[in-house]
């Protein structure tokens, strides 16, 4: 035994390793990437960046049919994209232990929605829910539910948030458990064969019907494990006001507590479904109970019902009204709750804000990034021609922000082409552009392409091809050429799909930005589906190796005398690099930060820019 002070997502890759784990699988995406890159430290387990979550949890599911223990790992987005198969594998249930990992993003820091999967897995899946309030919580929550998921013959799912993933705590880790298991896969057509057929075993029902039953009858077994969990718990305080709280919203209660210096009643939950006894104990007494949970107010509703149906005359407020309804929770915010109910006189004192005026930010592409050239080229060559840009998820989306303001719609992974389909098809006289990442392009974007093909659409898709996931880390993706061991593997090739689907095919360079207009501008005017793959390796990882980078090094320099403080440059390529002097009405030139592409240089049509 020892102990470390690890982020929540190595805590709970060391759970899933100390639970006997031989199967990871998931797609990049915060705040979940870290635990399938920390469950590579483990020996003989099978590690893989699948091509997308719903492949992901498939992958998984093999694995569990052959009676392993298997991990799947994605994001709240991802496990949308999952869902087709989530509904299917409730049914049949399990073999070796599963565990899903989905990682909700209260507050939408890194995510382009905030949504709580616990709809989606627990009110409509009916699968067992681990919610956990601490890093060190998620590691057992883990371990506990390989355990459970092979009991029950069920996937069992763990659903940290954010900042239970991003956070950090000493964790005591006890090392990998080896279970000697020889893969074994035994056919049962009656429970892994879902399909509308009737079921000799059933009498005849039908078997989705008998499996739906089956899983109905799980539910008894799922209530009796959460009234004897010890993530579920009660903890006395003054008052018939109460607490609820779930996952890490009692970690914001106790954080509250302690400011305040006082005791709250509080029911901790860790489970769903709820138990059910465990709560009438702690309702009764009660007149008011709020409930603290990320992030709508699924308990609430669920503890309103058990008071119906009990005749408890107890309040449940929650956030649907009483806390907000949207955004993380803060120890703030149970604070200001309580002052609210009248349990304090005010909210306690909170640390003066800053004197300093921190500037609103906008989102941007590291300084020398290849898609920079490409989004100021899109941007001229659209301007010029009146197009209408849709965009995907991935670094380049940073193009429809300002100063770019190039997208115009952004959506979840590969709608990009679809939605620009859709507009091309209304019948507008405007040329219509998809842009869209080589990640996302093999994650979802390859469906939207065939399907625009075969609809006679007329767009224009531009891939960003820089041969990795690079928002989300590096992460190797299937044109990368290498898999997540940094092993040789075949690099699927976008262009030679796009030869195949019949398309034209262009590739250029965005470093050279005329030349990237020309073709671009070229593109659009055509008939049918044009592809334009836009290939540089990725500057920030490229030099991080080592490398040195993919343009010729121009050192540039500003000549004040002739900038008119257009702002041409700072507009239409938005690097970092460049700023503007207000007293003086001109750019500058940050030298510090600038990595010498020459962009800036070739876009200044006065000179004001120049290489040296």
């Amino acid at each position: 035994m020892k102990k470390d002070y690890i982020m929540g997502n190595k805590a709970i890759a060391a759970g899933a390793l100390e639970a006997g784990v031989s199967f990871v699988t998931g797609y990049p995406g915060t705040p979940a990437t870290e635990i399938v890159e920390e469950c590579l430290h483990g020996e003989e387990i099978y590690v893989e960046w699948s091509v997308n979550e719903k492949v992901a949890l498939e992958m998984a599911m093999g694995a569990s049919l052959c009676n392993l223990r298997s991990l799947a790992v994605m994001k709240h987005n991802g496990t949308n994209f999952a869902a087709d198969f989530i509904m299917h594998l409730n049914f049949t249930g399990v073999r070796g232990g599963m565990v899903l990992v989905s990682a909700d993003d209260p507050g939408a820091n890194s995510s382009q929605n905030e949504e709580d999967t616990r709809i989606l897995l627990h009110t409509y899946g009916h699968l067992p829910v681990f919610d956990p309030a601490t890093p060190a919580e998620a590691k057992e929550m883990v371990k506990e539910a390989f355990a459970f998921s092979e009991e029950t013959g069920s996937s069992c799912i763990l659903r940290p948030v954010m900042r239970i993933c991003h956070s950090r705590s000493v964790i005591q880790l006890s090392g990998q458990k080896q279970l000697a298991r020889i893969p074994e896969f035994v056919d049962d057509r009656s429970r892994f064969v879902m399909s509308a057929v009737n079921e000799p075993r059933a009498g005849g029902k039908m078997r989705p019907l008998w499996r739906h039953a089956l899983l109905n009858r799980k539910q008894e077994r799922f209530t009796r494990y959460a009234e004897e969990s010890i993530f579920n718990s009660i903890e006395d305080g003054a008052g018939r006001i109460g607490f609820v709280g779930c996952g890490i919203g009692y970690s914001y209660i106790k954080e509250a507590e302690a400011i305040l210096q006082r005791k709250f009643p509080i029911l901790k939950l860790g489970t769903l479904p709820l138990p059910r006894q465990k709560v009438l104990t702690f309702l009764k007494g009660l007149d008011k109970v709020v409930v603290f949970e990320e992030i709508e107010p699924v308990v609430a509703g669920l503890l309103r019902g058990i008071c119906s149906e009990e005749g408890l005359a107890v309040k449940i407020l929650g956030r649907d009204g009483f806390l907000p309804g949207e955004g993380e929770l803060t120890a703030e915010g149970v604070i200001a709750a309580a002052a609210r109910l009248g349990l304090i006189e005010r909210p306690a004192a909170v640390a003066k804000p800053s004197a300093v005026e921190v500037p609103v930010r906008t989102r941007t592409q590291c300084i020398g990034c290849s898609h920079r050239g490409l989004l100021s080229a899109l941007k001229q060559v659209s301007r010029k021609n009146k197009a209408i840009v849709t965009g995907d998820i991935g670094c380049y989306d940073a193009g429809s922000f300002p100063p770019m303001e190039l997208q115009s719609t952004i959506f979840c992974m590969g709608s990009s082409i679809p939605v620009a389909s859709g507009i091309a098809r209304t019948g507008i006289e405007r040329p219509v552009v998809a842009v869209i990442g080589d990640s996302t392009f093999f994650h979802n974007g390859l469906l939207g392409l065939v399907n625009a093909v075969a609809n006679r659409s007329r767009i224009t898709v531009v891939l960003c091809d820089n041969r990795t996931t690079a928002m989300t880390g590096f992460q190797p993706h299937p044109g990368s050429g290498e898999n997540i061991h940094g092993e040789s593997a075949p690099a699927l090739s976008p262009e030679k799909i796009g030869e195949a689907l019949g398309v034209k095919t262009r590739i250029i360079n965005p470093y050279l930005l005329d030349e990237s207009k020309k073709v671009l501008d070229q593109a659009i005017k055509e008939e049918g589906v044009s592809l334009v793959i836009s290939r540089a390796p990725c500057h920030l990882l490229r030099t991080r190796r080592g490398g040195q980078p993919y343009f010729n090094k121009r050192e540039v320099k500003m000549l004040p005398e002739r900038c008119n403080g257009c702002k041409i440059c700072i507009n239409d390529l938005g690097c970092p690099a460049l700023y503007y002097l207000e007293d003086e009405n001109r750019v500058a030139i940050d030298q510090k930060s600038c990595v010498h592409c020459g962009l800036c240089a070739d876009l200044c049509r006065r000179g004001a820019i120049i290489t040296i």
